[in-house]
């Protein structure tokens, strides 16, 4: 009896059934924890690509840290009115249209989606994390049995958007100069701006009021650090922003420069001030001896905002001051799409054609 039950072919194809899934969830699993550790300890390169480019942008940044100086208000004018400026910038954004097309494919296209597969695959394992979280025992493995079809649906339709969102993102990253930025924020926050692709506009304010980044892990712990009562609460977020139009706040006019710095209204009297065609600020901190960008809200002060020019890539906890000392981490909730927002849309769509004029004229 005990041998007609285990040559049973039904039994023998659920248990083949049994080892081939668990086997495929062995590998899956072993194969994400290695990746997300090997992109990000790999990043290091692209991040080099990346800073190579924004020096070219304005190799004489080191000289515009002091915002009292005049000559940088010269400088900026009078290179701005002799077409110095546009010309010089016009032609990095040529030349460099190669290393562009690279560190959109690494950031927009290979990380970003592999954050999105494996953040769905340990959803569809690992539902505990998600909606299921509060569940426990035989109450919990029922409903993860019933529920596995659904959440593999959710998967596929999950990771369709997010093929989308990176064509979407390396044709808006190939376009405009973009570059790979740092924000540190505590976990909730972090949560929020996953899920509904919302960044809150603080209120430092130092160079204008909008949402900060930094070029360097450092600054990002620091803001994190900040906000947030202890390491473990704090997360850094890998973002792809657009700068363009980017002002240096050392060559404001003395009626803007007086803001610069000023917390609360000051910054937002700042933002406010600056006009088309820029939308962000650079400005150098003396006390932290660090540059800080900002992509300006001047009219949304303490409010949640979205925008085409930022693009949230992933999340890293770290343990020191360098990006090889952490990997790239899941955050329950999933993410929200780029795609399903119709000024993204456009803005990519119209990139999309500006990118095979672009590589047709490169080639």
């Amino acid at each position: 009896m005990r041998g007609h039950f285990v040559n049973d072919p039904f039994i023998q194809a659920l248990v083949m059934t049994a080892g081939v899934l668990t086997l495929t969830y062995l590998i899956l699993i072993i194969l994400i924890a290695i990746l997300r550790r090997a992109l990000w300890l790999f990043s290091g390169i692209f991040f080099l690509i990346d800073e190579f480019m924004w020096f070219l942008y304005n190799p004489l940044r080191p000289l515009m840290r002091n915002k009292e100086g005049k000559m940088n208000r010269v400088g900026f004018f009078l290179f701005s009115m002799l077409l110095v400026k546009p010309l010089w910038q016009l032609s990095v954004w040529i030349l460099t249209t190669p290393l562009r097309f690279v560190t959109a494919l690494y950031f927009d296209v290979l990380m970003y989606l592999f954050v999105m597969l494996s953040d769905s695959v340990d959803e569809l394992f690992h539902p505990k994390l998600g909606k299921m979280r509060h569940r426990k025992g035989l109450d919990y493995w029922w409903r993860w049995l019933i529920g596995f079809p659904i959440r593999l649906v959710w998967l596929l339709w999950k990771n369709s958007l997010a093929i989308l969102d990176s064509f979407l993102m390396f044709f808006v990253s190939l376009v405009w100069p973009t570059f790979t930025m740092y924000h540190g924020t505590p976990r909730d926050a972090a949560f929020d701006i996953s899920q509904k692709g919302r960044w809150l506009v603080g209120g430092g304010n130092w160079g204008g009021s909008g949402v900060y980044f930094g070029r360097s892990v450092k600054i990002a712990r620091h803001y994190a650090g900040s906000r947030s009562s202890s390491v473990a609460d704090q997360r850094i977020i890998i973002a792809r922003v657009s700068f363009s139009m980017l002002r240096n706040c050392a060559t404001l006019l003395q009626s803007k420069r007086q803001h610069v710095g000023k917390m609360g209204q000051g910054g937002v009297d700042l933002a406010k001030s600056i006009k088309f065609p820029f939308y962000a600020t650079e400005l150098w901190r003396d006390g932290t001896k660090w540059w800080e960008y900002c992509i300006l809200f001047g009219n949304k002060p303490g409010e949640f905002v979205t925008s085409w020019r930022i693009r949230a890539i992933g999340f890293v906890q770290l343990k020191g001051q360098s990006n090889a000392t952490g990997t790239l981490e899941r955050l329950w909730g999933g993410k929200s799409h780029y795609c399903l927002s119709l000024p993204n849309i456009i803005v990519g769509g119209l990139s999309a054609g500006a990118s095979i004029w672009l590589i047709s004229l490169v080639r």
